[in-house]
């Protein structure tokens, strides 16, 4: 069987036994809590992530790279090194620190043979990545209160999200928050989340298959068009021409 008809027959297995890779939320905002420095939610999303490693559950996959469980385990152990390093790079690691971590953590697991060792080593390269964007983020001089609310932006991007219901979690007036936010952050609290969720749907479409209209409503755009004209404004290319230059795939070619 050659590659080609191969992947087709993969894909009409997985639709006739409805297995499905990780969703965004489940994946790419685990990846997201590393670089933000959450270790509480790196913590509960990690479990999430190896209940769906090695295909050991029938909905929640990460997928078959290999048919030995422990060369499966350590091809997703590069992967997910390759990824964390890329979005804590994105959100303020040093390149060569975060490519150097990941080179080091990978050869390291190369040299062990059991599962065991292998995700211990992973959940120590997964702190790793996080206590240092927790030091990277330390850099910005905000107050807890802000820094309690960029948290909760970052883990609420694909939620609607209100000022008042912000200010209720932070036990805050909305007007104060606002007040507050802009003082410290240096823009409003809508243009923050606006441009969070621009920067997240960005990661989106250079690592995953996505479509475009699927990731404008996963950020809560109020249409696809909405989505491509802030998108450009930020990015100056169309989010197809974005992902046709910088997904993982162009990159590889």
């Amino acid at each position: 069987m050659d590659i080609k008809r191969e992947i087709n027959h993969k894909l009409y297995m997985q639709r006739e036994e409805n297995i499905k890779h990780l969703d965004y939320e489940r994946e790419f905002g685990f990846y997201k809590s590393i670089s933000s420095g959450n270790m509480e939610e790196v913590v509960r999303r990690y479990q999430r992530y190896l209940d769906s490693n090695g295909n050991q559950t029938e909905d929640q996959r990460n997928g078959t790279l290999s048919k030995n469980p422990i060369q499966n385990r350590k091809y997703h152990f590069a992967i997910l090194g390759a990824l964390a390093a890329r979005f804590c790079v994105e959100d303020g690691l040093e390149r060569e620190v975060a490519y150097s971590m990941t080179d080091v953590y990978i050869q390291r697991m190369d040299e062990v043979s059991d599962i065991e060792t292998i995700e211990s080593l992973q959940w120590q390269m997964i702190k790793d990545f996080t206590e240092r964007m927790q030091e990277t983020r330390k850099k910005d001089i905000y107050s807890k209160q802000i820094t309690k609310c960029i948290d909760y932006i970052y883990n609420n991007l694909h939620k609607k999200l209100r000022s008042t219901e912000i200010a209720e979690y932070l036990q805050m007036t909305p007007a104060y928050l606002s007040k507050l936010f802009s003082k410290e952050v240096g823009m409003p609290l809508s243009a923050y989340i606006k441009d969070q969720r621009l920067v997240a749907a960005a990661q989106m479409l250079r690592f995953s298959d996505f479509s475009i209209a699927e990731i404008a409503d996963y950020f809560e755009f109020s249409s696809q068009s909405h989505f491509t004209s802030s998108f450009q404004e930020k990015y100056k290319l169309t989010p197809k021409k974005y992902r046709d230059k910088y997904s993982h795939k162009a990159l590889d070619n």
